[in-house]
């Protein structure tokens, strides 16, 4: 059996990250909400809603063919993306990411 040391450090912080305390704590609907990426490995990148504990993923998989950068959403708790994507550009994948990310969170933050 073969174990991707990347693959399972990356699932650990996400599941760490989405049972943290205080981010089980909503900010105020009117909150302004900073949104930034961390590089979490060599080839992944992370970013969190502060205010439901939402996460967008970027995972740099070095497809040459069908999209080098994976891009998914994942509700709080969960471990199946509730969006995802490929793209060939970071910046692009990014910005898909960090909409995508918004656009799910903001409809349930305001009762959608």
């Amino acid at each position: 059996m073969v174990i991707d040391l990347a693959e399972h450090r990356l699932n650990r912080q996400l599941r760490s990250a989405s049972t943290m305390p205080s981010l089980r704590k909503p900010a105020p609907r009117d909150a302004l909400v900073v949104l930034t990426w961390t590089k979490v490995s060599l080839s992944a990148h992370l970013m969190l809603d502060p205010r439901n504990g939402a996460r967008a993923v970027i995972r740099n998989t070095g497809a040459p063919d069908s999209g080098r950068f994976l891009w998914s959403v994942l509700a709080a708790g969960d471990m199946d993306p509730i969006s995802e994507g490929r793209t060939d550009d970071l910046a692009e994948a990014q910005s898909i990411a960090e909409a995508a990310l918004r656009s799910g969170t903001d409809s349930r933050v305001n009762g959608g």
